[in-house]
């Protein structure tokens, strides 16, 4: 019979001193003597030699002082005292039993709603691979799952609302760790009938006189933006204002113009109306693992930081200039 981890190295049946205290494999002989009803079944039981294992009894009575079987025609019978220190001690091993179900429990993730968010692009693309991946290894997970833009992100884990954030920028606060554990690249989204469509890759400077649909300079994607058209010696002229790259690729599959998207928002699923072009030198989108330190991280929390670091290391590099 396997011994309950963590079983206390003594009880007290009767009295509260040292002569009256047994050790762990004392209470597993007595035990197996109980359950098998002879020597010899318990002998076999714990894999131990039956006459070592009479001594043992003669030793816990002494030990005990008081006697735990009464010895009838070469039988064994459990005294009085012998079922109540055996209801004792299956009450001990019965609330091991349950500590041992509680921690299978943790361990597979059961009973545990794991609650993370992301930036739109992030979320769309490369987190559901992630949370598959964790869904996986913790069959009896429930997920919340939430889209966060710039100004919610903050919010969802200082709060507390939400145990990780993807994001494609650092969330700046002090109870807030932000590591960057990968990177994705800017590429150009065109319809697939526009004159740059049959390009693999295109300058910044290719995009003169196109209309274009981009990002308010103050977000992640329009600043990198800007600083590519910084770097190209170019202004961008700029026909619509958009939040979300999804909804930039939206008005390119209906004929306005181009937009300036990040490779996330590329590896989703599109109309045969959009074609994404590789850069030059395209612009750099960091991408970040966010959580609030102050809160504690689960075995879960863990593996998900595990995964999502493999996941954008797998990622297929842009191709070199």
């Amino acid at each position: 019979m396997r011994r309950p981890a963590g079983l206390a190295r003594a009880i007290h049946p009767v009295q509260d001193h040292e002569r009256s205290m047994l050790t762990v494999r004392q209470i597993e002989i007595f035990r197996a003597v109980m359950i098998t009803k002879t020597v010899s079944g318990a002998a076999r039981m714990l894999g131990t030699s039956q006459p070592g294992l009479s001594r043992m009894l003669g030793h816990m009575e002494d030990r005990l002082q008081f006697r735990l079987f009464d010895r009838t025609r070469g039988r064994l019978v459990p005294t009085q005292e012998a079922g109540v220190l055996f209801e004792e001690i299956e009450r001990i091993y019965k609330g091991f039993d349950d500590l041992a179900h509680v921690i299978r429990r943790l361990a597979k993730g059961e009973d545990k709603t794991f609650r993370v968010g992301a930036s739109p692009s992030l979320g769309h693309s490369i987190l559901p691979q992630m949370l598959a991946r964790l869904s996986a290894n913790y069959p009896g997970l429930t997920i919340q799952f939430d889209i966060l833009s710039v100004e919610q992100a903050i919010d969802y884990l200082a709060l507390q609302r939400g145990e990780y954030a993807l994001t494609v920028f650092p969330i700046d606060h002090p109870n807030i760790l932000s590591s960057r554990i990968g990177a994705g690249r800017m590429v150009c989204a065109v319809p697939s009938h526009h004159p740059l469509a049959d390009r693999d890759r295109i300058g910044v400077a290719d995009l003169a006189g196109a209309q274009l649909q981009s990002f308010r300079p103050d977000t992640p994607h329009g600043r990198i933006i800007a600083d590519m058209f910084a770097r190209a010696g170019q202004e961008p002229d700029v026909s619509t204002y958009i939040r979300f790259a999804e909804t930039a690729v939206a008005f390119v599959a209906n004929g306005m113009g181009v937009a300036l998207v990040d490779s996330f928002t590329a590896m989703q699923p599109h109309a045969d109306t959009v074609r994404f072009l590789e850069f030059e030198d395209p612009g750099v989108l960091p991408v970040y693992i966010n959580r609030n330190m102050e809160s504690p991280r689960a075995i879960i929390g863990e593996t998900f930081e595990e995964i999502a670091r493999s996941a954008m290391l797998a990622l297929p590099r842009p191709p070199k200039p």
